[in-house]
């Protein structure tokens, strides 16, 4: 880029000054986790298809969240539904990963589910 500028007689001649400048863009990442444990999960099950119980808020890179629990499914009651959801303004795109872990004294099994989402006040997503 050439910007002329006008200059006093008495300037220099051979003051040639190149100007240089940048910038740069540098996204943010945030790293956070929230264990929502629930106890005598099995007096959860019969509460019914699209019922749900949630988390408390938790905060991860300046937003609040909150886990979304249906003991019978969201949308099938064959299967429990566990959903992350933005309970504060604005948008954010977001890697997730949830874990379902049985901590009885039984087997330990575990459900696991990676998913990226943006996020928008009010939204909640599952990995399916």
């Amino acid at each position: 880029m050439a910007a002329k500028r006008q200059r006093d007689s008495e300037s220099s001649t051979n003051d040639h000054r190149e100007i240089t400048s940048s910038s740069q863009l540098i996204y943010e990442t945030v790293k956070g986790s929230h264990e929502f444990k629930i106890k005598r999960y099995s007096l959860a099950k019969g509460t019914g298809l699209g019922k749900f119980k949630t988390s408390g808020i938790f905060k991860v890179g300046g937003y609040d969240w909150v886990i979304r629990f249906y003991p019978d499914g969201a949308v099938d009651q064959d299967y429990i539904s566990v959903y992350i959801e933005l309970v504060s303004t604005g948008e954010v795109r977001a890697s997730i990963e949830l874990k379902l872990i049985d901590q009885s004294e039984k087997e330990k099994h575990c459900a696991q589910s990676q998913f990226t989402h943006t996020f928008t006040f009010g939204t909640a997503a599952a990995q399916r």
